[in-house]
């Protein structure tokens, strides 16, 4: 579907946040890892959380969509069955990386496809560590196969600076491994973790699910995680909390309006580990207006930047990356905003950097780009743009905010791709006030 996007002055309203994909992923794993039935709660069912579903049903996973968005997940008394087909994980790192790991367990192991491969995006740490379980794997262009050919379950030694998902993706397939000789399994990180927040999530999910791992982090994110073998995963209801990361977009929308806007968000738990609701207190140190209401799980936007003016600020990305697209739009509303420790952002689903660069500059913002960082300065009068999102679900949502600010109408081909993570991103918006077409 293609968009024109209208300039619009004010959004005002009442929305709740979108399960978080994040979370969704995790936990439709660990459920399908249970002995039993699990029913989930607000999840997220498009998208990348979409191919980690598909995946699951290849392996015998009976999913169940029922009322009350609710999904019941379930599994005979055989474990994860074979199949010889070779499983497209499209662009979603989360799931490839994860079923990399998963592989081991299943007899005859796992091929894999996908843009992911395609795309070369980082896999080979994970690959390599998974020798210490007794894996093999032959990586040929866009083709991946992977699986245990001896039982072993020595110490795993890997880097935490590329991705967090290869230290989730051993979190979550360890505690199901069978070993010779050893009734636990020791991870060394030995470089420092990289949007450790992530890491937290699943530990979060493996604690719901009765599953026990002993963490060992220090300050500088270094450390190793003892993991107790041949673990039961105990079904679940669980209900998947708001995503921080998609509230997101709705938050800078709303504090970037021209006019009075005052938009409610509901389903948005600060209790639980997610890095992105760090998106509200780096706003509010900028000087925008937001209210908090902790008990109700929900926060109040109040809207006006000629009433509210956003300073600029220097923010690390390091534990935050999922935020970086919309923090450089709310940028080019501050004199100077430099966003950091960001080089990581290059081998997501797009280059980041360089397309958030790109897209911003022809809407009229000034942007100085280095390896791992960006200084966006302020844009008096953004033009409306054709924008090309390279396929990146953020990019895209970070691209509507922009261009409701426009001085004329932006045009943006294939919105379905904001599915990944925000399924109602564009309804959402219709809701508050802006102008689509």
């Amino acid at each position: 579907m293609n968009l024109k996007i209208n300039p619009s002055k004010c959004l005002n309203g009442e929305i709740t946040a979108p399960g978080s994909k994040s979370y969704s992923h995790r936990v439709f794993i660990a459920a399908s890892l249970a002995d039993g039935v699990s029913v989930i709660k607000n999840s997220l069912t498009t998208g990348d959380v979409g191919v980690t579903m598909n995946i699951l049903r290849e392996l015998g996973v009976k999913i169940i969509e029922a009322s009350g968005n609710r999904i019941i997940v379930g599994k005979g008394k055989i474990f994860f069955k074979f199949t010889d087909k070779v499983l497209d994980c499209k662009n979603s790192g989360t799931t490839l990386r994860i079923f990399t790991a998963l592989a081991l367990l299943i007899e005859g192991g796992l091929s894999f496809t996908g843009e992911f491969l395609k795309r070369t995006r980082p896999i080979l740490p994970l690959l390599e560590s998974l020798k210490s379980l007794g894996a093999e794997y032959e990586l040929s262009g866009d083709t991946l196969r992977v699986r245990r050919v001896k039982d072993l379950c020595n110490t795993i030694s890997i880097r935490g600076d590329i991705s967090s998902q290869f230290i989730t993706a051993l979190l979550m397939a360890c505690p199901k491994m069978k070993c010779e000789k050893n009734d636990f399994i020791t991870l060394e990180i030995t470089t420092p973790l990289v949007s450790y927040p992530y890491i937290r999530i699943t530990l979060d999910v493996l604690k719901s699910f009765s599953i026990k791992v002993q963490e060992t982090i220090n300050e500088q994110k270094l450390g190793k995680y003892a993991i107790l073998t041949n673990q039961k995963f105990r079904p679940q209801v669980y209900e998947i909390p708001g995503d921080f990361s998609s509230a997101a977009f709705m938050i800078a929308a709303t504090v970037l309006s021209k006019n009075d806007s005052t938009v409610v968000i509901n389903n948005l738990n600060f209790e639980n580990p997610q890095g992105d609701k760090r998106i509200v207190d780096i706003l509010l140190e900028m000087g925008a207006n937001i209210e908090v209401n902790r008990e109700e799980n929900q926060i109040l936007v109040n809207g006006n930047l000629s009433k509210y003016p956003l300073k600029g600020i220097d923010i690390d990305c390091h534990e935050i990356p999922d935020l970086f697209p919309i923090l450089a739009v709310i940028g080019a509303f501050t004199e100077k905003t430099t966003l950091y420790n960001a080089e990581g952002l290059r081998l997501k689903e797009s280059d980041r950097i360089s397309v958030m660069a790109r897209e911003l500059t022809k809407m009229g913002v000034k942007i100085e780009e280095k390896q791992d960082k960006m200084t966006i300065f302020r844009c008096e009068d953004f033009k409306g743009s054709e924008i090309n999102h390279e396929n990146d679900h953020r990019i895209a949502m970070a691209c509507c905010v922009a261009a409701l600010n426009g001085n004329s109408p932006s045009q943006i081909n294939n919105i379905n791709i904001v599915n990944d993570s925000y399924p109602g991103f564009i309804d959402d918006l219709l809701k508050l006030g802006a102008s689509i077409e």
